[in-house]
């Protein structure tokens, strides 16, 4: 059996994701699964899922609104459509090919975590998958330094409204400036750590933390995945130290952490109790971030410190 999926999310969506991928890989056991979405992305469970290629989304010649890729799409028996919306150009383009569509986001007005909304509908086509969790299967690694850090510190994400304030971060790592702390700067965490680094070296810092810059994921997924603890945003980077199964610390501010929390075993999640929050898209338009100001670093040290006692 050939086997196609596609999907179109960034990289929380993607792993939140992994409950219905799973189901799928072990449903059709034999079947030869081919990904279609970003590489960079998806080349993070490639070995998990057992993937035999990887086709970008991005290339002009898999372009999903066109008829031209008829004979791409009539190759597979069946192929997985993973977005928020189903496109009706899509089903032109597919012809006759059998397939099956999961909303990725569940709509206004139903809570329910996102992983567990995508594996309901799957089981509507008799696929069965489960929420207990199963730690992110990665290949082994060739590098053979395999430096730990106590806590790796992630101070961004896609949205800033979603940053919880640089000078919080900062008195996190005064209080643990002892451990051995890891600095997680991605393409768009430059100004965020630009700002961080800069109030460091105004602090009398024992020991600053060391940068995990400009990283591929799965040579980040490489180095996280020996650290004890993770304290982040609500970013994909959070979502897969969740999914390597470290002890994850979550802030929580505009977005709601029923619908987006991650999928993991060791998850503490940190929320206002403000009636504004969450928002979701209207955060695009708040500049006063009080959600996320209601959260003080005090309370996130204790909890750090008693998760490590």
């Amino acid at each position: 059996m050939q086997l196609l999926i596609v999907h179109l999310g960034a990289l929380g969506d993607m792993l939140l994701s992994r409950p219905s991928l799973l189901a799928i890989r072990r449903h059709f056991a034999q079947a030869e699964i081919d990904l279609l979405g970003y590489p960079h992305l998806l080349s993070l469970i490639r070995y998990e899922m057992q993937v035999r290629q990887i086709y970008n989304l991005e290339d002009v010649l898999f372009t999903l609104y066109t008829n031209a890729n008829k004979a791409f799409w009539q190759r597979y028996d069946l192929i997985v459509f993973f977005a928020r919306r189903l496109d009706p150009d899509w089903q032109k383009s597919l012809g006759r090919t059998e397939f099956i569509f999961i909303q990725t986001v569940p709509p206004p007005g139903i809570r329910r975590p996102v992983f567990a909304y995508q594996l309901e509908q799957l089981r509507k086509y008799g696929l069965k998958g489960q929420i207990s969790f199963v730690p992110l299967a990665l290949p082994l690694s060739k590098d053979t330094q395999r430096e730990g850090f106590d806590l790796l510190i992630h101070p961004g994400s896609g949205s800033p409204s979603k940053n919880w304030p640089v000078s919080y971060f900062t008195e996190v790592i005064k209080a643990f400036s002892s451990f051995r702390l890891g600095l997680i700067v991605g393409p768009a965490d430059k100004e965020v750590a630009k700002v961080l680094l800069a109030r460091l070296q105004d602090n009398d810092v024992l020991r600053r933390p060391r940068l995990l810059q400009d990283l591929s994921l799965p040579a980040l997924a490489q180095k996280m995945r020996n650290a004890h603890l993770f304290l982040g945003n609500d970013s994909g980077v959070t979502h897969l130290a969740a999914a390597l199964n470290l002890p994850t610390f979550v802030i929580f501010g505009p977005t709601d952490p029923h619908r987006w929390r991650p999928w993991g075993k060791h998850v503490k999640i940190f929320a206002p109790n403000l009636a504004c929050a969450p928002c979701e898209e209207k955060r695009r338009e708040c500049t006063e971030r009080q959600c996320l100001k209601a959260i003080k670093p005090k309370e996130v040290i204790e909890t750090i410190l008693t998760a490590i006692h």
